[in-house]
């Protein structure tokens, strides 16, 4: 008796289904090992997880608070006034202009008389006394140096204008003068006698300009002054004769 064997699969347990079924088993390995390695790439522990969690965290630029019209706010207050500043006088007084405390009006060169007295000499220096005297009538405030030069006959100036020193009376304060009185001015110049006769030509008139003013007063009495040694100085304004 002879026996068939049949070779269409169906007579073995499993069949093709199982040899079928293998590959497909080596295929879902692979795609799972792939899918972990995935994961551990994209996942919080990966180079790009990191770059996106610090992109995140990045500060970003403030914004401004919008006024409820979908418009930046705008900011609120005035910012502080800035006065420009004012040229200096010609001859250097350092007052400002405005009125002083008080209510009292800066003396003007129209209501002020000048004048110098000799005040001896002290230290090879010699020293004058400039005096403006207040001929209006109301009172009126003075504060800091006048500008003094010295001109010749002919209203050109001589040598150049007095620097500033701190010799006198004055403490800085203003000076407040009624009708009649004056305030008070060092005038400094070297004595002729320590200087070898290195002294500036003769003077004929005395310019002053009032400290915060740009106007002058002058007169011809310069009782006595002479500029020697390049010395030329003027202090402020004080109220009592140094």
């Amino acid at each position: 008796m002879s026996h068939t064997h049949r070779r269409d699969g169906h007579g073995r347990r499993g069949g093709p289904d199982q040899a079928r079924g293998r590959p497909r088993g080596v295929w879902g390995a692979a795609l799972a090992l792939a899918c972990a390695a995935a994961l551990t790439a994209c996942g919080p522990d990966g180079g790009d997880a990191d770059a996106a969690g610090t992109a995140s965290e990045a500060p970003s630029s403030p914004a401004a608070t919008p006024t409820g019209t979908g418009t930046p706010a705008e900011p609120t207050g005035t910012p502080p006034n800035s006065a420009a500043p004012s040229a200096e006088d010609p001859g250097g007084s350092s007052a400002p202009t405005a009125p002083k405390p008080g209510g009292i009006a800066r003396c003007e060169t129209d209501g002020l008389a000048l004048s110098l007295v000799a005040n001896g000499q002290e230290m090879n220096s010699k020293y004058f006394d400039l005096r403006l005297t207040n001929t209006g009538s109301e009172p009126c405030d003075l504060l800091g140096h006048p500008g003094v030069s010295l001109l010749d006959a002919g209203g050109k100036r001589v040598g150049e204008p007095a620097t500033r020193s701190q010799d006198g009376t004055g403490d800085g304060g203003p000076v407040r003068l009624r009708p009649g009185q004056a305030a008070h001015a060092t005038v400094k110049t070297a004595g002729e006698g320590v200087t070898d006769g290195r002294c500036w030509p003769e003077a004929a008139t005395l310019l002053v300009y009032p400290p915060g003013s740009k106007q002058t007063v002058t007169t011809g009495d310069l009782a006595g002054l002479k500029v020697c040694g390049d010395s030329f100085q003027v202090g402020p304004v004080g109220d009592r004769a140094p």
